[in-house]
């Protein structure tokens, strides 16, 4: 199975989950992509850069920025699919909007937004 292809299904998987209500759902499909993710060694630069639309020096400048999650001791760099997965779904979100001049930023500031509504406190602040 190519990278692709796991991208691709870690892509629909979340996508399940995200339209999941029953909790013990979401979290199962949420989990299966997890050990989907756990068991690629990561894409390559070359790879993770078509994937995405990108050169492979934007890439390697994403993983730089924290955007992209590399594989720990991966010697060459790689992204780690579960990062890459995500960042995708992100990409292609934000290019279907038709600016891609500040895709960086975009993808950042949507990381982090994500980050701080996922975090606890505002969990139990909603509830």
């Amino acid at each position: 199975m190519s990278v692709v292809e796991v991208i691709d299904d870690l892509i629909a998987l979340q996508r399940l989950a995200d339209r999941e209500d029953d909790t013990a759902s979401r979290q199962t499909l949420q989990l299966v992509g997890r050990h989907v993710a756990e068991r690629e060694r990561g894409a390559k630069v070359a790879d993770a850069a078509v994937l995405l639309g990108l050169s492979a020096p934007t890439v390697r400048s994403w993983v730089g920025a924290g955007v992209l999650s590399a594989v720990p001791d991966a010697r060459p760099l790689r992204v780690e699919v579960a990062s890459l997965a995500l960042v995708k779904q992100l990409v292609d979100e934000l290019r279907s909007y038709g600016d891609d001049r500040h895709l960086l930023a975009e993808v950042a500031r949507v990381l982090r937004d994500r980050a701080v509504l996922t975090g606890d406190d505002v969990i139990s602040a909603i509830e």
